[in-house]
């Protein structure tokens, strides 16, 4: 009886041992266990100078400490707010500011740790240089949360911006990091070394970059980490959206997951993973980077259902990898699809070599090389579907049991199947749709055993050009040089508002300008088999609207044929010059003359031409490019008039980076009343640009610099259809 009366009294008395304290903020602040603390609402200012921590909780328990409407400066940048070690069950919650510091809170060998709602942004940070990403917690580098051996733990809903580090994790497990706002810093959003089984959720690592370049910077960093989960992130516009390593750690067998993040936007690579074993990717947008994923030295990955679109250089890049599975991604618009080699070899992995690949499912188009692999034995490509690549598939050096079966392959193309390799590439099964009996040998070269194609349907030919080629069905493409490839913010559309005959016009906006290729092509999957021989001239309607201060350097036209070569017309580029917001009209003889001087290369003839093309290059400063009326004999165009506006808001502006003046171009779904602003980093508004309204349709309004310090700024669409936001870059 005696020990239920204690307990019942120990029951009744736990809520006043436990009931929140108020106190003021001071220095050297020991937190004893089981309290429960408010620190007194105000602005604080205490330095760290001996980074022993302004708030002390050693050998602690059971602790909670609110900053509700509480601010702390430190000084210099160094020491840390809190100081938490060996201790467990310590929540900081809700503090309004706390920046200065080298960390705002460090924990060390401790658990069961809550870092919640607090902002702790403006510490430490360096924006130059190059980072080491192999480095221990002695050189951190500084930011709002450093966890060292720290197990069970949470950091959720936090503000840690502009800062070299938003959370750092070295030596953890299991920990918890969720919807946490970690964007524009200089180092990492989110740094973990030799850490694992973490939950890395909903976060917003975006922006994450040094102002120098080159640097490791990421918004998300792994080193030498296993069985992490990483999901539904945004991960855009970082050095690297997601960068991992095991390097020399070769025990180590990484087994992370990465899903449903978006990794756009990177200069270096969207998703990079090197030396590395047993990751999984699935699911992620890895888009408008230099690479979409560079997976160097990588094995036993798996890369499924991404979406890998209009990379620099490539989709997917591996150098001496084995074991990978590519299943079920779209891939397309960048010079390589896939790209597959055998480099000089880094030590100790200069026995690795590239083997083993199952490439199966996937969508592969619009690349200059679907798929290019070089010394890569046991190869196999399986159920994949080829269209509008320049060349599908190109198989260099060692070949040893490479396979390539039951694939699509849609459209012409110079080669569907190309191998140099002395091995023999074993190709049954594959269907190529449609073609002609009479040229479909010449899209198969080198040692390559393939089953004669068996025509399953009548191919569709289109026999004679049609009316107007600037009208659908026809299909326009970008096309994408090695090297430059398919950029970000990239457009290419039927213009129904702005045409000079028929339904519509094409226009093309692309922000860099560089050798930029505009391809036309029947619709409805089938072939162009054109003689020319009878026609004389080839007259179309052309308007630019080019970078004010900079002009087109080059204009040429392209007659070709995808297998034998083509007739280029090399113009005067003064000709897209005085095209500048005016339509104008051009006829070039097919003979060529002094205004359209002809070339040819390869073998090319009348008889045989399957497209044309526009290249146009303004050395990278960005162009928008209408072409109408495009034809070989004079009629009049009608076109297909259905679905003549844009369904959804879309914006951009070029050039971008800009020195004197910037163009903002948008479209509108439906007539409204149209708002557009400049702002800066800190929301300070610089410009309004417009607000009345305006009707559906396309619209560019030009921001003259003015004052503008060099730096970034933000453009805010707000419409009655919703709201868009834009990044302009002030040299």
């Amino acid at each position: 009886m005696k020990k239920i009366l204690v307990l019942l009294l120990s029951i009744c008395l736990l809520p006043a041992a436990n009931a929140q304290t108020v106190l003021p903020l001071t220095d050297h602040m020991e937190i004893p266990s089981n309290s429960n603390i408010r620190i007194e609402p105000g602005s604080y200012d205490f330095a760290d100078m001996g980074r022993d921590g302004v708030i002390r909780i050693m050998n602690k328990e059971n602790i909670i400490i609110d900053g509700t409407d509480v601010e702390v400066t430190g000084v210099a940048f160094t020491g840390f707010l809190f100081n938490i070690e060996n201790s467990r069950n310590i929540t900081i919650r809700n503090f309004h500011k706390v920046e200065k510091y080298f960390y705002a809170l460090s924990a060390k060998q401790s658990t069961d740790i809550h870092v919640l709602d607090n902002n702790f942004s403006y510490n430490k940070k360096d924006t130059s240089g190059w980072i080491s990403i192999y480095t221990g917690v002695g050189e951190a580098l500084g930011g709002g949360v450093l966890f060292d051996r720290c197990t069970d733990s949470e950091i959720s809903g936090n503000l840690m911006t502009q800062q070299n580090d938003g959370v750092a994790l070295y030596e953890c497990d299991n920990i918890t990091v969720n919807d946490n706002i970690v964007n524009w810093n200089c180092g990492f959003g989110i740094r973990m070394t030799t850490t694992n089984n973490c939950s890395i959720h909903h976060n917003d690592c975006s922006h994450v970059n040094r102002i120098t370049d080159p640097s490791d910077c990421a918004a998300i960093l792994l080193i030498t980490c296993s069985n992490n989960r990483v999901e539904h992130n945004n991960l855009t516009y970082s050095g690297d959206g997601v960068f991992l390593s095991d390097f020399r750690n070769t025990q180590t067998q990484g087994n992370n997951f990465f899903g449903y993040n978006d990794c756009s936007y990177s200069p270096h690579n969207a998703i990079e993973a090197t030396f590395s074993d047993g990751n999984q990717f699935v699911g992620n947008k890895c888009n408008f980077s230099h690479y979409g994923f560079w997976l160097g030295y990588s094995h036993n990955c798996l890369i499924s259902d991404n979406e890998i679109i209009g990379n620099l250089q490539s989709g997917i890049a591996i150098d001496r990898g084995y074991r990978n599975s590519f299943i079920n991604n779209h891939i397309s618009l960048s010079p390589y699809g896939i790209e597959l080699w055998e480099g000089s070899g880094i030590d100790p992995y200069t026995d690795q070599f590239s083997h083993h690949y199952s490439i199966s499912d996937n969508i592969i188009e619009g690349n200059v090389w679907g798929i290019s692999a070089i010394n890569t034995e046991d190869l196999v490509v399986k159920n994949n579907a080829f269209s509008h690549n320049k060349e599908d598939i190109y198989i260099e050096g060692q070949a040893t049991h490479d396979t390539i079966t039951g694939n699509l392959f849609r459209s012409p193309t110079l080669y569907h199947l190309r191998s140099t390799s002395s091995d023999e590439v074993f190709a049954p099964n594959n269907t190529f749709i449609p073609m002609i009996d009479t040229l479909i040998r010449l899209r198969i070269s080198g040692n390559i055993e393939w089953q004669p194609f068996i025509r399953t349907q009548d191919p569709a030919i289109q026999w004679i050009p049609p009316c107007d080629m600037a009208e659908r069905p026809g299909v326009w493409t970008i096309y994408a040089d090695p090297g430059y490839g398919h950029r970000r913010d990239e457009t290419l559309e039927w213009d129904y508002a702005d045409r000079k005959v028929g339904a519509a016009s094409v226009k093309l906006y692309t922000p860099r300008g560089w050798d930029v290729g505009l391809n036309y092509r029947p619709g409805d999957d089938s072939l162009a088999v054109w003689s020319l021989q009878e026609d004389d001239t080839l007259t179309f309607w052309l308007k630019t609207i080019k970078q004010p201060s900079y002009g087109f350097q080059a204009f040429h036209i392209r007659l070709g044929n995808t297998n034998q070569g083509y007739f280029e017309y090399t113009a005067p580029a003064s000709l897209l010059n005085n095209a500048h917001n005016n339509w104008r009209r051009y006829r070039v003889p097919i003979q060529g003359n002094m205004s359209f001087v002809r070339s040819t290369v390869g073998n090319m003839s009348l008889e045989n031409v399957n497209y044309v093309e526009f290249r146009a290059d303004t050395w990278d400063y960005g162009y928008t490019l209408w072409v109408d009326g495009v034809q070989f004999h004079e009629c009049t165009p009608t076109g297909i008039t259905d679905n003549p506006i844009t369904s959804k808001l879309e914006s951009g502006c070029f050039p971008n980076p800009f020195d004197h003046s910037t163009t903002v171009w948008f479209n509108l779904p439906e007539n409204g009343q149209v708002q557009l602003a400049v702002y800066d980093l800190q929301g300070r508004l610089m410009r309004n640009l417009i607000h009345e309204w305006l009707p559906a349709g396309n619209h560019e309004v030009t921001l003259q610099e003015g004052k503008l310090h060099p730096g970034i700024y933000f453009y805010k669409l707000t419409t009655t259809q919703g709201s868009s936001i834009g990044k302009m870059i002030k040299n």
